[in-house]
């Protein structure tokens, strides 16, 4: 599986859905939409921007987005492709997906049909040959950073109503073998948030090869700031799969008193997405904005920095990260050799 920061052919994109969901968006809907557009045309602009959208939702989406980006029409219930979309792979003979089941975070949501069968649905578009495992997993659950490391988290892959079957050392199998992982770091993970049960790319990311991206806390946060003491303690000691320690780099606390109501609110500029030239991010308009933008412009110095303001689909529980999937661009020449 290639890092995130490799050479992209495109973006995946999911759109939001009111129906049955309206816990997460309520009346602040048009203007979670009018955000995922502003996305999507940012995207548009690095690399192309593929958006899916339910059959309800198609229409409004295409005309919010306009004409650099392309919509289709899907039965997901849910924007947050990250997790229920495929994971794609360089395969033997080219683009590969990984799909793994979906069980909305636990069974926490419901109906989540249409999201379980999305990831089968756009390998089948993106014209990928298809590996399926019959474990669960989220796409925001992991990182991998291209040459064998993979960065998880306890609270996330060992709870229970993930797969209550398989032991610690069967979890790891199923990873190694499905996306080519050689060592696997777990963290601790953060139990306190419920959605998603303490995705990792709420707390880190690879930015490079022994390099990672930390969303730290602040003291005033209370037990959620030891919880992420924790995790960056755990980093400090951990060594990738060719031995290095990492180079830890942190991203500031968001505290934002403007969360629309939302209990799930996603603070995080960690959950920022990578594009080819590009480093896209949430702008909350507070002043560690600036602080954040000159972080991601030391992590990613050759790449522009995009620091949006998309805080009304921080209410949904995540945020850019969890709303994408990046579809690896194929090297010249390239004639593969992983085989699940």
């Amino acid at each position: 599986m290639p890092a995130e920061w490799e050479p992209m052919a495109a973006t995946w994109l999911g759109w939001p859905v009111l129906a049955d969901r309206e816990e997460l968006w309520g009346s602040h809907y048009d203007a979670v939409c009018r955000e995922f557009a502003l996305a999507a045309q940012t995207i548009a602009r690095y690399q192309p921007c593929i958006v899916t959208a339910h059959g309800t939702c198609v229409e409004n989406a295409r005309q919010l987005c306009g004409p650099s980006v392309a919509v289709f029409a899907t039965a997901a219930e849910d924007n947050w492709l990250r997790d229920f979309g495929p994971i794609f792979l360089l395969g033997p003979s080219g683009l590969a997906c990984a799909l793994f089941r979906f069980n909305a975070w636990g069974e926490k949501y419901h109906p989540y049909e249409g999201c379980a069968g999305m990831a089968a649905g756009i390998a089948q578009l993106a014209e990928a040959a298809s590996y399926c495992s019959d474990m669960v997993l989220e796409g925001g659950a992991f990182f991998v950073d291209g040459a064998g490391t993979l960065l998880t988290t306890e609270s996330c892959l060992l709870n229970r109503n993930r797969n209550p079957g398989m032991s610690k050392r069967e979890i790891e199998g199923e990873l190694r073998r499905m996306l080519g992982a050689e060592k696997i770091i777990w963290l601790p993970g953060n139990p306190l948030e419920v959605e998603t049960n303490g995705h990792i790319d709420g707390i880190a990311s690879f930015i490079a090869e022994g390099s990672i991206l930390f969303q730290s806390a602040h003291p005033d946060q209370g037990d959620h700031f030891r919880i992420m003491q924790e995790n960056r303690r755990a980093l400090a000691l951990a060594t990738d799969a060719k031995g290095r320690s990492f180079e830890i780099l942190d991203l500031p606390a968001a505290i934002v008193e403007e969360t629309y109501g939302s209990e799930r609110y996603c603070n995080c500029y960690g959950n920022y997405i990578l594009v080819n030239g590009g480093v896209i991010s949430t702008a909350f308009g507070i002043e560690t904005d600036a602080i954040a933008r000159n972080v991601f412009a030391r992590a990613f110095p050759s790449r522009a920095v995009e620091m949006l303001p998309v805080t009304h689909i921080s209410m949904g529980g995540g945020s850019l990260h969890c709303s994408t999937q990046q579809q690896p661009a194929l090297p010249q020449g390239y004639k593969g050799g992983f085989r699940p």
